[in-house]
């Protein structure tokens, strides 16, 4: 016997699957689409009105509690209603609040720096 080709068991595949699906089923359509729904899951019943309270209720918290512990961009308090002010100094000193931690002081002096005094 000789091997096939490529071809020729393309074709005997093809040949052997047109007899198949010429063959009348075993098993009548209701039978068989009994037998499937049965080993399909039940359904399940409707998501109770109790459960829904309880997932928005979560989802809110969890949008709050996200938006409060949110970074905060420099100089911004977590009540929104505090200003970083600068202390009142002379008019020879330049001051700089960076943010609510940090204030830099630039002091000017006419006469240069004077041993204890300000450059």
């Amino acid at each position: 016997m000789t091997p096939l080709n490529d071809d020729e068991l393309v074709r005997s595949f093809e040949d052997q699957l047109r007899r198949w699906s010429r063959r009348p089923p075993t098993i009548p359509g209701a039978v068989a689409r009994v037998r499937i729904l049965a080993r399909l899951p039940r359904a399940s019943r409707g998501v109770s009105w109790l459960r829904l309270a309880a997932a928005a209720a979560l989802l809110f918290v969890l949008v709050v509690a996200a938006w409060r512990g949110a970074p905060r961009w420099a100089g911004e308090t977590k009540a929104g209603l505090e200003v970083a002010l600068a202390p009142s100094t002379g008019p020879d000193v330049v001051v700089w609040v960076l943010d609510n931690r940090t204030t830099v002081y630039f002091a000017m002096s006419r006469d240069g720096s004077a041993r204890g005094g300000l450059s």
